[in-house]
């Protein structure tokens, strides 16, 4: 996936691979700017074209691709077999309607239902994430509601029509701690009670710790570790995660720890290995050569020429 800009193309994500399996929930973690909410979007296809453009490869949802689907069929998929919640509840519901309204609308285009039926299931879908009197709820406008009761209703949107895979982009990003906790205790009871599939895009990796089974680590568009979430904070391979774990608050003892420098632009990435300018492990074979995901333990994919060399030994 890239973009067309006045500069020219920016290749924004670069041979990505993943993979999700049902009741897992994958961690998608890395700095802003890395690629993360572009390719959850890129799952539903909801990057505008132009700029956006398709490069190539395949998004396999069971055994179809979705990059061959009409739009009709797409918009058949989205909400019903995949879901999104996205980074920021307060702009992502309809200031002018209420939060029945906007249910039971989302509700009834993939469900049968009345009115009646409709917003009874909203009503149910809002006790299911701990909405306190749902039936009020349904009656307030997005305004009058707080960060946390919106982000609760977002999740009940995007899980009520019973979805196989639920794309989260950062929900808990503007919330504060506690109410964080809640929401991330609801989309694990969910999970496991759906068999649900959820790919959670976050840069916290306090909540990939606390939520997570498998993490994939992106940099500058590319997957440069992926593990087991106990294998990557016991053992990550790639100096990027290092630095990632290193700068969790409370970690290491002193200083806060930081990586130095920042993600660099997907006009002009460099050479070889894209973080090598940031890395303290870097060699001149890092700046010519692009390393590749490999398998370095069971579950346990890295992309670092200095990682590689270890596992060979």
């Amino acid at each position: 996936m890239g973009f067309e800009t006045h500069q020219g193309p920016a290749h924004v994500l670069d041979r990505v691979s993943l993979a999700v399996q049902k009741g897992e929930i994958l961690g998608l973690v890395g700095e802003s700017g890395c690629g993360k909410s572009v390719l959850a979007r890129s799952i539903l296809r909801l990057i505008p074209s132009p700029p956006g453009v398709l490069l190539g490869g395949q998004i396999l949802f069971g055994d179809q691709d979705l990059l061959k689907l009409s739009e009709k069929s797409m918009r058949a998929l989205r909400g019903q077999q995949i879901s999104m919640i996205f980074q920021e509840p307060m702009t992502s519901l309809n200031p002018v309607f209420t939060i029945g309204h906007q249910m039971r609308e989302v509700v009834r285009t993939h469900k049968p239902m009345t009115k009646a039926q409709a917003n009874a299931f909203c009503c149910s879908m809002l006790a299911t994430v701990r909405l306190p009197d749902p039936d009020n709820v349904l009656q307030r406008y997005p305004h009058e509601l707080s960060g946390g009761m919106l982000q609760r209703v977002m999740i009940a949107l995007a899980l009520a029509c019973n979805p196989a895979l639920l794309l989260a982009d950062e929900p808990t990003t503007a919330l504060d701690v506690t109410v964080q906790g809640q929401i991330l205790a609801i989309l694990s009871e969910l999970a496991t009670a759906q068999n649900l599939a959820v790919i959670f895009v976050t840069h916290d990796m306090g909540v990939v710790a606390q939520l997570c089974h498998r993490v994939a680590v992106m940099y500058a568009g590319q997957l440069v570790e992926e593990a087991l979430v106990h294998d990557l904070f016991a053992q990550p391979a790639h100096p990027y995660t290092q630095g990632l774990i290193a700068s969790i608050p409370g970690q290491t003892p002193g200083q806060l720890q930081t990586i130095p420098g920042s993600v660099p632009s997907a006009l002009q990435p460099p050479s070889g290995c894209r973080f090598h300018p940031r890395c303290p492990k870097s060699t001149g074979h890092c700046a010519l050569h692009t390393p590749q995901l490999l398998t370095v333990a069971d579950q346990h994919k890295v992309a670092c020429h200095q990682a590689h060399n270890r596992a060979s030994v």
